[in-house]
């Protein structure tokens, strides 16, 4: 064939072609498969029955009490998506499994697993069509029912998990407002590990934590796991007035509210923190398309689909905000999980 009659044969194939691949849909499509198998394995004990080493499948087949040629599929798939390693005839536990789904692992995920695989959490998702129609997916329950112990325990779960965790306590620690402070205030801090690695870091450091007050217990596990005693202040920061006097405050992952209500907070802190006292807060902060980061915007759907009045910022609206309550801002800074950037801000001296 003569090379002008291959390249007519080429562009014959044109119409085969679509402007743009489609494999991103296809897995889009298919990400569900991967949850799924992730929570079957977590909730039939797969990761602890090979906590103590590999296995072989028609060993935990008749621990199960299931058909082994059906069990070898799904460890397969499980070695397939990494959680899993296969050695000749036997499964083991791959790192990230033994860290984070071995129930005897400090790290184990559980309650995190838990929470953004529940079928009720999938329903949400299901039924968007008719929360655009203006249905109630879920009523928003009241702080002691939406913040109970599982949740807080998977919110930990989900720092621990990250290297975000790290990079924003020495944020923290490396900015020139540590070495002189006295006093942080972690507000609305619930688990409270962003203030117990602090104080690990500056013992001398008298750190409070401010929460529900239901959320104490959960808090002062975390201070014994880690040998460190922390102040527990019980208070609702929409109610209540802060503790004065403070050089730092954060405010991480606690602005989802109304922008009203972040506002009226903002004011308090702002009271609470002494002149040259430092405000350090942390979201998932969507930029000014309220497009991107992806967690972050689909972190908006999910909040809005259990309660509509939820909002999530952009870095200039909470800026403005910042601004807005008399707070100078110093920079933004991307803590490293994707989605989260830390806002730092002064209350000037007098």
């Amino acid at each position: 064939m003569r090379r002008s009659e291959e390249g007519e044969g080429m562009s014959c194939l044109d119409a085969f072609l679509p402007p743009v691949g489609g494999e991103a849909l296809a897995d889009m499509a298919r990400g569900y498969q991967r949850s799924l198998v992730l929570a079957q394995a977590f909730e039939l004990g797969i990761f602890d029955k090979l906590a103590a080493g590999p296995r072989r499948p028609e060993e935990l087949a008749a621990e199960f009490e299931v058909l082994p040629e059906r069990l070898k599929l799904l460890l397969d798939a499980l070695a397939a998506l990494g959680l899993l390693e296969k050695e000749g005839e036997a499964y083991g536990n791959s790192l990230l499994s033994q860290t984070f789904l071995c129930s005897q692992s400090c790290f184990c995920q559980k309650d995190l697993l838990r929470l953004q695989l529940a079928p009720e959490r999938r329903r949400q998702w299901e039924r968007i069509g008719d929360w655009l129609k203006g249905d109630t997916i879920r009523r928003p329950g009241n702080p002691g029912e939406v913040f109970n112990p599982s949740f807080i325990h998977a919110m930990a779960q989900a720092t621990l998990s990250h290297k975000g965790f790290a990079t924003t306590v020495e944020l923290v620690a490396k900015h020139p407002c540590f070495a002189g402070a006295q006093k942080l205030l972690d507000l609305g801090g619930g688990h409270g590990l962003y203030a117990i690695a602090l104080k690990r870091l500056k013992p001398e450091l008298e750190v409070t934590v401010f929460d529900l007050p239901h959320v104490e217990e959960v808090t002062r596990e975390y201070a014994r796991r880690y040998g460190t005693e922390v102040n527990f202040l019980p208070g609702n920061f929409y109610a209540d007035e802060l503790p004065g006097e403070q050089d730092i405050v954060l405010t991480f992952d606690v602005f989802y509210g109304p922008p009203a209500k972040t506002r009226e907070v903002l004011a308090k802190v702002y009271r609470a923190l002494k002149p040259g006292g430092y405000l350090f807060t942390k979201h998932w902060f969507l930029d000014d398309t309220r497009t991107r980061p992806e967690r972050a915007a689909l972190f908006a759907l999910l909040l809005a689909l259990g309660n509509p009045a939820s909002h999530v910022c952009t870095c200039r609206e909470m800026a403005e905000m910042l601004a807005g309550a008399g707070f100078v801002v110093e920079k933004e800074v991307s803590v490293g999980d994707s989605a989260s950037t830390t806002i730092i801000a002064c209350k000037e001296g007098e």
